[in-house]
């Protein structure tokens, strides 16, 4: 990995006055276009809301192509959890969660990495997880998880997934989250025309 350039002395000016790191450019999480084209239109004018330009640049990462490096992963914690702005740290870090870049085991990797912000995200983890695993297949014993731990909005979408066995149904019938999702499954099972 080629050592990156070290920051000009405007860009160190752009950097400080949108309240970036230098942490941004080395980890690769901030862009020198992005950096020069925002300064621009801070110094034009724009919105003093700093935490906007740094959620652009995180979110212009999260939509690139192409899989995250833990390393980048950890730089992308790294910056949120040191944001000044809060609200911003807390999400990022729930855009992040649902990045469709990360793996499952990154996504564990989230959910270990700061025990306190993280609880804010529990049941977001949680649901992604969950969702994730449903994409990559139906099992019982995910089937049992996802009804143990009461997660509705999951349950809703396996209301009617083909890949269900009609046991599994039966069971989301008998121990979905709400009466709605139980009575849905219920009928579903009952629907002679969806088992063959």
């Amino acid at each position: 990995m080629a050592t990156p350039i070290a920051p000009s002395d405007a860009e160190r000016a752009a950097l400080g006055a949108l309240g970036y790191t230098e942490d941004w450019l080395r980890a690769g999480l901030l862009g020198r276009a992005l950096l020069a084209e925002q300064y621009e239109r801070l110094l034009a004018g724009g919105t003093k809301k700093t935490a906007r330009y740094r959620a652009q640049a995180l979110a212009a990462w999260r939509d690139a192509t192409g899989a995250i490096s833990d390393e980048a992963l950890d730089a992308y914690l790294a910056v949120a959890a040191a944001d000044p702005d809060k609200k911003l740290a807390a999400s990022a870090v729930a855009d992040l969660i649902q990045c469709p870049r990360i793996t499952l085991e990154q996504l564990e990797r989230i959910a270990n990495s700061d025990p306190k912000l993280m609880k804010r995200h529990e049941a977001l983890i949680r649901r992604t997880y969950l969702t994730r695993r449903l994409d990559q297949g139906v099992t019982g014993a995910l089937i049992e998880q996802v009804i143990a731990l009461k997660e509705a909005s999951v349950q809703t979408r396996l209301i009617r997934d083909e890949r269900l066995s009609r046991e599994q149904a039966e069971a989301l019938a008998k121990g979905g989250a709400n009466p709605t999702i139980r009575e849905q499954a219920q009928a579903w099972v009952q629907d002679k025309k969806a088992w063959k």
